[in-house]
């Protein structure tokens, strides 16, 4: 077969282009950073890396997910602590009320305590954690207890349950919900009175604390003592509480530090697809042009002036 000009010229055209392109795609990838520029590069790679940036963002909500959850049930532990310091100090007041030692003007003042106590413990029924009801269940933007500042006591009002039984749930990961805060109508004991009409909530924790106050200033020794039982039942339902509460927390420090280290993982084996290898790029670029040089020499050598280049 005959070599023609125009066939060397082709040829020589052609590898040019080869090059040349090959060259344009590792400048974009040492520019970009990015070892695939486009889905046509490596549609394997492409579909694995836009996998893995899915799931890194999944990861990633459920970080911000056990950070936010973390500050609600350190919050909540905190108050559960000033909580049960507040109701072991009743305690003690209540042992001290049972002295038959007492006079009626003591009792009086023990109940005067009690009564401050038992206002402060309404207070912190409603506490927040960032404009978030802690103890209204799921009905976080809902004061569970209705404000009271009145000055009639004893004895307190009726008390009125405004939250629900539920309970506040984080995603933590794929089908993986954990409770991150406590049941305030499990908390302060709440049940519905169906004695009256209509129907209230009320609370068998106040309810105590109330007629704890009434028989101080009654001076009856015997509800005095009956009121000490339940207190210690209350007692320990506090401390069940924050037990439960506690080993959630720990939990969610065990998942947090998870996410943590799945995320720097699955991260590296995002960049191992898509993250160009600089010194190797810039190695392979420096070979390509090279070859594109030498190309262009040799071909200045084989195209040679033909006829038509002397008739001019």
């Amino acid at each position: 077969m005959r070599v023609t000009n125009n066939m060397l010229t082709q040829n020589l055209l052609r590898n040019l282009e080869n090059a040349n392109s090959r060259m344009e795609l590792i400048q974009n990838q040492l520019s970009s950073g990015q070892a695939i520029t486009r889905p046509s590069d490596d549609p394997v790679g492409i579909e694995t890396a836009l996998r893995l940036k899915s799931t890194i963002s999944s990861m990633e909500q459920w970080k911000n997910n056990t950070s936010e959850a973390l500050t609600y049930m350190e919050t909540t532990e905190s108050i559960m602590n000033n909580l049960t310091t507040m109701l072991q100090r009743i305690r003690e007041l209540t042992v001290k009320g049972a002295d038959g030692s007492n006079s009626l003007d003591d009792r009086a003042q023990i109940a005067k305590e009690i009564d401050q106590l038992t206002l402060q413990f309404r207070v912190m029924a409603n506490s927040q954690v960032s404009g978030k009801y802690i103890f209204s269940g799921t009905l976080i933007n809902k004061a569970p207890l209705d404000d009271y500042f009145g000055t009639d006591i004893p004895p307190l009002p009726p008390e009125q349950w405004n939250g629900n039984g539920k309970v506040m749930e984080f995603e933590t990961g794929p089908n993986v919900n954990i409770p991150i805060s406590i049941s305030g109508m499990e908390l302060f004991e709440i049940y519905e009175d169906t004695g009256t009409a209509p129907s209230t909530m009320q609370s068998k924790f106040f309810n105590t604390l109330n007629q704890l106050s009434q028989a101080l200033y009654d001076d009856d020794t015997d509800d005095i003592n009956n009121a000490l039982d339940e207190i210690d039942d209350h007692m320990d339902n506090f401390l069940k509480l924050r037990s439960e509460l506690g080993a959630r927390t720990n939990r969610m420090y065990v998942i947090a530090d998870q996410l943590d280290n799945s995320i720097n993982i699955v991260k590296k084996n995002l960049s191992n697809i898509q993250d160009v290898d600089m010194a190797g790029a810039i190695m392979e670029f420096k070979s390509v042009e090279n070859v594109f040089r030498a190309a262009l020499a040799v071909g200045a050598q084989i195209i040679q002036p033909s006829l038509v280049d002397f008739m001019r």
